[in-house]
Order: C-alpha cells, then sequence, then structure tokens
C-alpha cells in the first residue's frame, strides 16, 4: 500500500460534542491521500467508542487508545506511527476547511519549502467569529538569520514594540514535513510540565529548517471553549509561566541567540505573566482569596531580579506600570489596574 502524503494527527480526550464537527472537515476534505491518526487519551466519555466507529468506516483512519498523558504526548504518540510525507496536527473540538491540505500540499510542491504557516479564526458555540491576522501577506524566509528572526519574532516582540507578539502561531496552522521530524527526533513536550507545548515544538522544528512559507488564507477553525483547560483559572498558573521562562531562557542561550533572546524570552513571561494575574482578578473567587494570591505571587524573587536587567520603562505605558507596580508590590493598585480592560493587546 502506498504511504499517504499527509497525516493528519488528532488528539481526543472528552469532547464527544464536538468530535462529529472536527471529523467531517477531515474526512470531505478534497485533498483525499491523507491518514487521521486518532490517538485517544483515555478519553472517560464516548470517544474511544466513536474512534473505533470512525476507523470501521474509513481505511484512512487509524486509533491509538493510551493511558491518559496529555496533549503534547498525545500528539507525540500520533508521530510514532505516522508515514505521511507531511505531518497536520488538529485538536478534536477544532475543525479546518474542506480545502486545507489540498493548498497546504500544492503549496509545498511549489515552494519546496520545509513548512508552510496559515491563519486561524475563532469561533464559539453561539455563532461569533474572530478572525486571527498574524500573517497579513504571503512571505518566504530562506536564511539561518531571516529564520532566527522568525523564531524570536515568534516568541516575543522586543520591549519598545506595542503588542506583547505579532506572530502566534500554532502547530495545529502547519504543515511539516516528516523527514525533518524524524532526523532530529522532534517531540513535543508535556504541557504538564511546560506550559506552552506549541511554541516549544515550533522553535525545535524552525533550528533545523531551511525555508518557511507563511500564507495569509485562515483555514483552521479554532473554538472557544469554555470548559477546555487552557480557560481555567489555576493557582500555579504564575509557577508555571516562570518554569517555562527559565527553560526557554537557558535553550536561547545554549543555541547562541545572545541577549536578543534573553530580551524576548522576558517579554513573554512577562505577559503571560500579566495574563494569568488578569484572568485571576476577574475571576469569580472571593475577594480575599484573590488579594492573597496577589501578594503570594508578588513575593516571587523574579520580579526583581527582571527589574534589575529588563529594560521594562520601554514596554509601553499600560504595561511598564503593571510591571511597576508588579515588582514593587503595590498588591491593591495592581489589583484594580488588572482589571482594567485597556491594558489588554
Amino acid at each position: 500500500m502506498n504511504k499517504p502524503k499527509v497525516s493528519i494527527i488528532v488528539p481526543v480526550y472528552n469532547v464527544e460534542k464536538y468530535l462529529p464537527c472536527c471529523m467531517d472537515s477531515l474526512l470531505n476534505q478534497t485533498f483525499v491521500d491523507i491518514e487521521i491518526i486518532l490517538v485517544d487519551d483515555e478519553s472517560p466519555d464516548h470517544c474511544p467508542a466513536m474512534c473505533d466507529e470512525y476507523a470501521k468506516q474509513d481505511h484512512r483512519v487509524k486509533v491509538i487508545h493510551k493511558k491518559n498523558a496529555g496533549l503534547g504526548y498525545a500528539r507525540n504518540s500520533g508521530l510514532e506511527i505516522a508515514t505521511g510525507k507531511y505531518i497536520a496536527f488538529v485538536d478534536s473540538d477544532d475543525y479546518v476547511e474542506t480545502n486545507t491540505y489540498q493548498k497546504m500540499y500544492y503549496m509545498f510542491m511549489d515552494t519546496k519549502v520545509d513548512v508552510v504557516f496559515f491563519n486561524y479564526q475563532r469561533f464559539d458555540d453561539q455563532g461569533n467569529t474572530w478572525t486571527k491576522t498574524s500573517i497579513r501577506k504571503k512571505t518566504r524566509y530562506q536564511t539561518k538569520e531571516e529564520i532566527r528572526g522568525l523564531m524570536l519574532d515568534m516568541i516575543a516582540n522586543p520591549p519598545k514594540s506595542k503588542l506583547d507578539r505579532d506572530i502566534q502561531v500554532s502547530s495545529c496552522c502547519a504543515l511539516y514535513r516528516n523527514d525533518i521530524i524524524n532526523r532530529y527526533g522532534l517531540r513535543f513536550k508535556s504541557e504538564r510540565e511546560l506550559i506552552s507545548e506549541d511554541l516549544l515544538f515550533n522553535l525545535y522544528y524552525l533550528l533545523h529548517a531551511v525555508s518557511i512559507t507563511f500564507i495569509p488564507d485562515s483555514l483552521y477553525n479554532y473554538r472557544i471553549n469554555p470548559f477546555s483547560l487552557s480557560r481555567m483559572v489555576r493557582a500555579d498558573s504564575v509557577e508555571k509561566e516562570l518554569f517555562y521562562y527559565l527553560y526557554l531562557k537557558d535553550w536561547l542561550n545554549t543555541n547562541k541567540f545572545g541577549l536578543d533572546g534573553y530580551l524576548r524570552a522576558t517579554r513573554y513571561f512577562i505577559g503571560e505573566s500579566r495574563t494569568c494575574i488578569r484572568q485571576h482578578t476577574k475571576s469569580s473567587l472571593p475577594i480575599q482569596e484573590k488579594m492573597r494570591w496577589l501578594r503570594m505571587i508578588q513575593d516571587l524573587k523574579i520580579w526583581r531580579e527582571v527589574a534589575k536587567s529588563y529594560p521594562y520603562w520601554q514596554l509601553p505605558l499600560k504595561y511598564s506600570i503593571f510591571f511597576y507596580l508588579l515588582f514593587k508590590g503595590y498588591s491593591l493598585l495592581l489589583y484594580y489596574y488588572s482589571k482594567m480592560d485597556r491594558i489588554k493587546d
């Protein structure tokens, strides 16, 4: 049997309500030379049986049933058996446009690049949509300097930039070459250990890529799921961001990104921590609990260390004020300031 051109890896966990929409978009692709790898991550609902039924109905569907270990490791399980020349990832509560892989495959044929990235749009169950336009025009990166610059831009912007990050690319908004993934043994980290596994996978991959194309087409549809883990308020959110920051900073240093790497990683950490703090202050938790948590976060010594080495005063005023209140320990002022909508990106 000939190997498929594209392997689509779909981790499945507790999404019986949304899985049919996702699978309809994959089974009805205009590009039929695909395999769909459903990785049942020990889902507690009817998803395991649904996955098996899809495999019975279409020979292109493969199913892995595994012990629960999270999204990153589920994707890795899919990579272990993927036979396609190209690799795609789809989250099982999302869906893709039906011409996605036809467009991507012929883009590879035309450009001979190592990865193609594309845009996405967000939607919710009420029918609202929000288009993300990180990629505004077709762009090609084909020198080592350009690609390393792109990697930094994926992490965060320089201090003076208006937004924390202009380029936000999920691993679900890309088509990768399987030979590069296999040659360098590229795998996802567990999001239970390192909170942003998508960014790290892209950095690992781009370190070995020699040519990249971005296209402005919105081909992926990302569901705003109020019950997803990424939207839960967690008491350890900032500590997890700190652990990730220290890992990212060390990785950039090891790969010789120098001062610019430090500045980008630190802006990423400040921005993500600000998001965590805003989520807590706007949550339904009692104010006493929110204030106790905020004081605990402000006691972390990392803020004083960052204030000494990072030019936070170059940040846009609304962000520099936020960070100043954070590292100075002005809990009550920070609480009310973080509730203001004007400090969103």
